[in-house]
């Protein structure tokens, strides 16, 4: 009898770890994403999409943002690479990958990556 209950507790133990280690993932996800509200300024293949977006210390400044990739529920929303959307505002939020490369000489090189995840005119 003393075996099962000392079953059910480890099994219980387990249980609560992995759903905390489930929920630590989560939020590292969510962290991982950023919401703006930038401007259409046009798409390029080599260069991908360009979004023109409010500096932040200065009102007048505008910074370009390039994303490389959308998921494939944004190609269905809007049509990124029409010219009629050129000039359009959009809410876009993206997730940021980081990853490194390393040259013939062993340096490594860390870069980020930003994919839209999702879409909404203005």
């Amino acid at each position: 009898m003393k075996n099962k209950h000392f079953l059910v507790f480890v099994f219980s133990i387990i249980a609560f770890s992995v759903n905390a280690i489930d929920e630590n993932k989560k939020v590292t996800k969510e962290q991982d994403t950023e919401t703006i509200m930038a401007t259409f300024d046009g798409y390029d293949e080599e260069d991908g999409y360009a979004f023109l977006v409010q500096g932040e210390d200065d009102e007048d400044d505008e910074d370009i943002m390039y994303f490389y990739e959308v998921t494939e529920e944004v190609l269905k929303t809007v049509n990124l690479k029409s010219d009629d959307m050129i000039g359009e505002r959009f809410q876009i939020t993206y997730k940021i990958e980081t990853y490194e490369e390393e040259d013939e000489y062993g340096y490594k090189e860390t870069y980020e990556k930003y994919t839209i995840i999702k879409i909404a005119k203005i």
